[in-house]
């Protein structure tokens, strides 16, 4: 299939046709744009863990071990200078947060890092237009250097391997 001969609508319906596939196989959950279903997906195989509830806003993902972990997760361009931010927090009601940068071009894990719900606290900006307890963290996030971080990007990239 040469998706460069395909009309704007014929790419749409192909994508359509892709989310899809990819719910029925349970893979996403929905037929939104797929990278945080994805990102939840791998997290719960990294964690030996199951999904939260749909209906549930403060955590995505209890692990085996019973922690609550939330996910957020962005597609970057791995070379662009640019920042992105992830979708905000509404609630601390979670134990970790396990952020998920993907390859825009490949959904190739390029980093994957799991933070305290603490130490986000202490690094998140207000977001008053949103609601008053949300926050927000972007992708420039000096991560590494809070406490209790932990690189889980190979644990995330083994888990990507369940999809081939």
């Amino acid at each position: 299939m040469d998706l460069a001969e395909m009309s704007p609508r014929a790419l749409l319906q192909t994508y359509a046709r892709i989310l899809t596939e990819l719910t029925d196989r349970g893979v996403t959950r929905s037929r939104n744009a797929p990278v945080g279903d994805i990102a939840e997906y791998l997290v719960r195989i990294a964690y030996e863990g199951e999904l939260a509830p749909p209906s549930e806003k403060s955590w995505d993902v209890r692990a085996g071990d019973g922690r609550k972990i939330q996910v957020k997760s962005r597609l970057v361009v791995a070379d662009a200078k640019g920042t992105q931010q992830y979708s905000p927090f509404r609630s601390w009601d979670f134990d970790a947060c396990v952020f998920v940068t993907f390859d825009a071009f490949s959904y190739g894990v390029l980093r994957a890092l799991e933070v305290p719900s603490a130490s986000i606290q202490g690094v998140a900006a207000a977001v008053p237009h949103v609601g008053a307890t949300a926050a927000r963290v972007h992708t420039r996030t000096p991560f590494l250097t809070l406490d209790g971080t932990v690189d889980v990007t190979q644990k995330l990239r083994a888990a990507l391997d369940h999809l081939d």
